[in-house]
Parts: C-alpha cells; sequence; structure tokens
C-alpha cells in the first residue's frame, strides 16, 4: 500500500537502509520485502523545519538517522542507498523520523553504501545505545559525538562490502 507520507508523483525516492554485513549482502543480492529505510518525509521536513527546500540536507539527515538506527540495531552504522518507487513505499513506526517501509527492494534499485572506515570507531556508542529507540540513542552524548567527530565514507554499489563475519554480536 503506498504510504501516506508519499507525495503521489509516481517518481522514485532516495532511500537509506540500515543493514548489518550480513543483511545487506543479502539485500544487494537478493532483494527483500518489508524493508525499514528512512526518507525524506514530510514528517522529517517538519521536524527539520526544511518546509519544501534543502532537499540535500533533508536527505542527509534521513541517511544519519538511519545509520543511528542500524548503530542501535546492529552496532554498525552502514546504509544501503537505493532509488525506490513511491508506490513501493509504505508507512512504518518511525514515520516522525523519516521511516518508511519498502515493500518490496529489487537489489537493482541499491546505487550506494555508507559506513565508517573503521568500526572501532563508533563501538562505544553501539554499546551505549543497542536496542534503544532512536529518539532515545539520537540524544545519547557518545552518539551526538560520534556524528560530530566521524563521518561515514561513501562506496559505489560496484565496491565489496564488508565481511560478515565483521558484524558485532549483539547479546
Amino acid at each position: 500500500m503506498p504510504a501516506s507520507t508519499s507525495p503521489s508523483t509516481g517518481a522514485d525516492r532516495l532511500v537509506f537502509i540500515p543493514a548489518d554485513a550480513g543483511g545487506a549482502r543479502k539485500l544487494v543480492s537478493d532483494g527483500g520485502s518489508d524493508v525499514q529505510g528512512f526518507a525524506v518525509t514530510p514528517e522529517l521536513r517538519s521536524i527539520l523545519d526544511l518546509g519544501r527546500g534543502g532537499e540535500e540536507e533533508a536527505e542527509r539527515a534521513a541517511m544519519v538517522i538511519g545509520s543511528v538506527w542500524g548503530l542501535a540495531r546492529f552496532g554498525r552504522r552502514l546504509v544501503l542507498v537505493a532509488q525506490v518507487p513511491d508506490s513501493q513505499l509504505g508507512d512504518n513506526y518511525e514515520v516522525d523520523n523519516g521511516g518508511v517501509t519498502i515493500a518490496r527492494l529489487e537489489p537493482s534499485r541499491i546505487t550506494a553504501w555508507f559506513a565508517d572506515e573503521d568500526d572501532r570507531v563508533s563501538a562505544a556508542a553501539a554499546g551505549q545505545i543497542a536496542g534503544m529507540i532512536i529518539d532515545d540513542a539520537w540524544n545519547d552524548v557518545s552518539v551526538q559525538s560520534l556524528l560530530a567527530e566521524h563521518e561515514m565514507s561513501w562506496h559505489d554499489i560496484t565496491e565489496e562490502l564488508p565481511d560478515p563475519g565483521s558484524d558485532p554480536t549483539r547479546s
């Protein structure tokens, strides 16, 4: 079902998909259904007070929010980037933070990925926020320090994703 957060343009939207290395590799090879993602939504624009402008700033915010969501769930910042048709985007419990559900993600839609060059820079923050909801994780001092001090690196989809054996062990 199309999202109420999607404009009815029939266009593609940039969606940022947090994953661990194993999940990222599976999505790149096989795609997936009901995939958690983050995109520019009217709700996110409202929170950021952007109105209809500031597309690049809004997309960067969606990517960073997705990275923090992934850090809390998977213990690392690894975010796939996909061009997804609005018709494949549905409502999501994280709607206020730009959360969307991708009904069906085709592997060919994934164009790039972002990750920390060295996961050790985010390990302390990951330990602090493990299992937190995004709003609490976002406000954590260790997360704010991480975001201020360490940008993620962009990678073309043709570059090899991290090895699943490098995924942090979550208890």
